[in-house]
């Protein structure tokens, strides 16, 4: 992934709306490019501090983006596991349904 690439991802990201793959790909850039990292701070700060100074409540912009970082990888492990489960079950589903029909036409 480009930095021009990441910094399109960003609102996605702000707004939870980026799939498994996006999100990793998204996380592990982050992770390693100090300027979208930079980037990615003035694009919350801008959604999310504007919003907090609006409300009039007090907020610590780098511990809020670090949590939304923590929460984010946390997602991403979830969701890498719902898929991984969701595989198995259908695979367990394909040798439920090969040996119905082994066994329908071996009974049958």
């Amino acid at each position: 992934m480009d930095c021009k690439e990441f910094q399109r991802m960003i609102p996605g990201f702000l707004d939870d709306n980026l799939d498994v793959h996006l999100l990793e790909v998204f996380l592990g850039h982050v992770d390693s490019c100090k300027s979208c990292r930079e980037e990615l701070t003035i694009q919350f700060l801008v959604e999310v501090g504007t919003k907090r100074l609006e409300d009039g409540t007090n907020f610590n912009l780098k511990d809020e983006l670090d949590n939304m970082m923590k929460d984010a990888w946390a997602r991403l492990r979830l969701r890498k596991k719902v898929l991984k489960t969701a595989f198995f079950l259908q695979i367990l589903v394909v040798i439920e349904c090969i040996t119905a029909i082994v066994l329908a036409l071996t009974l049958g």
